[in-house]
């Protein structure tokens, strides 16, 4: 029995021994099944991986996480061709709630002034992210004309976008023009002696003498030019087969013709014969005096001269007018109304129309233009 507790001794340490064994063993497998292979962080799936525009540059880089964007672009870029990418290729992508395809280019129109394009993605986890890309398309600036159609008449010198200043001479018998500028662009606004020309132009009475016609053209970013006609209805007509000169003498007779004549009913009263010359009609739709509440005029105001300039300072925003007819029987109309105060448009030439009636057929308008010193 003595010998026996030696060998239990032994097998316990041998036990022992292979157990810690055992465990050291393990103790490897064990940190190499911890150290799995590396794996790429993920990326959300509702963001966009590109964001370009096609020979534009963006106001800054584009970048995932940052989520507006602009450019500036001139007039005359109609169309952007726009990309965008999604990180995730299953997203669902829209441009201004149109659907899109991921990578894919698309082209848009820009109208003048700002464009916002909102671009929404979708990954269906129901977290939509939204960029906002703002494309600032400039104003036009063009205000010229490519032409000038009128009812009677022939402009002198021949049309020229770059000449702003003509003369046209009519016959007694025109008591109206019709003016019909056409502007370069489309979209300018143009105006004769301040009315809005429509398709079928303007008219423009015309009283006997000289009268001013004042064309302006206002391009899209609101440029102003502005082209003058002088236009000169003549004060007689000479009636064809006579000699005025006859006629004009004091005491002058008109002898016959030795050539047959072609006149209808020529063997009528001499009383009844139509005269060498048509003398005008004198008007009674005249002013005896004009006057404006502000502003310095270009000259006298005479009632046989019809067009003025008149300087106002630039604070002044509002002109009182005191018309005064020749005859009492006439009616006087301010832009169509009879109210006599007017508002001055900032920093650009006001036309107003004074319109003197005193029958159907007898008119005179009378154009003052104010310009508003800067």
């Amino acid at each position: 029995m003595t010998q026996s507790k030696p060998i239990k001794v032994l097998n316990v340490l041998l036990v022992f021994s292979m157990v810690w064994m055992g465990v050291g063993s393990f103790i490897p497998s064990v940190s190499a099944e911890t150290n799995p292979p590396t794996v790429q962080e993920n990326q959300p799936g509702n963001t966009l991986s590109k964001l370009e525009l096609e020979g534009i540059e963006l106001d800054q880089k584009f970048a995932t996480d940052l989520y507006d964007y602009s450019a500036t672009v001139g007039n005359d870029v109609e169309t952007i061709n726009l990309l965008v990418e999604s990180t995730i290729t299953d997203s669902i992508i829209t441009i201004n709630g149109q659907a899109v395809i991921s990578g894919a280019k698309g082209t848009y129109s820009l109208q003048t002034g700002e464009n916002k394009f909102i671009i929404s993605i979708d990954d269906g986890s129901g977290s939509v992210n939204t960029y906002t890309l703002t494309i600032s398309r400039e104003k036009n600036a063009n205000n010229l004309l490519q032409n000038i159609e009128l009812s009677k008449g022939k402009l002198s010198p021949q049309f020229s976008y770059a000449v702003s200043d003509y003369s046209v001479e009519v016959p007694n018998q025109v008591p109206v023009i019709t003016i019909k500028p056409v502007a370069v662009q489309t979209t300018s606004t143009i105006k004769v002696n301040n009315i809005l020309v429509n398709k079928d132009g303007v008219d423009v009475p015309l009283p006997v003498g000289r009268t001013n016609i004042l064309i302006t053209v206002t391009a899209e970013n609101g440029e102003l030019k502005t082209y003058t006609i002088h236009v000169t209805r003549v004060k007689v007509v000479d009636v064809k087969g006579t000699t005025p000169n006859q006629s004009n003498k004091p005491g002058a007779t008109t002898q016959p013709s030795s050539k047959p004549t072609n006149r209808v009913n020529s063997g009528q009263p001499t009383s009844q014969i139509p005269s060498a010359v048509s003398t005008e009609k004198v008007s009674k739709a005249l002013l005896s005096s004009l006057s404006v509440s502000e502003g310095t005029w270009d000259s006298t105001f005479s009632s046989d001269e019809f067009t003025y300039h008149v300087k106002v300072s630039s604070n002044v925003d509002e002109i009182t007018l005191k018309p005064i007819a020749t005859y009492s029987s006439s009616e006087i109309l301010i832009e169509g109304s009879t109210s006599k105060t007017i508002k001055l448009e900032n920093d650009k030439k006001t036309i107003i129309s004074i319109v003197v009636t005193n029958d159907n057929n007898d008119r005179k308008t009378y154009v003052l233009v104010f310009d508003r010193k800067s």
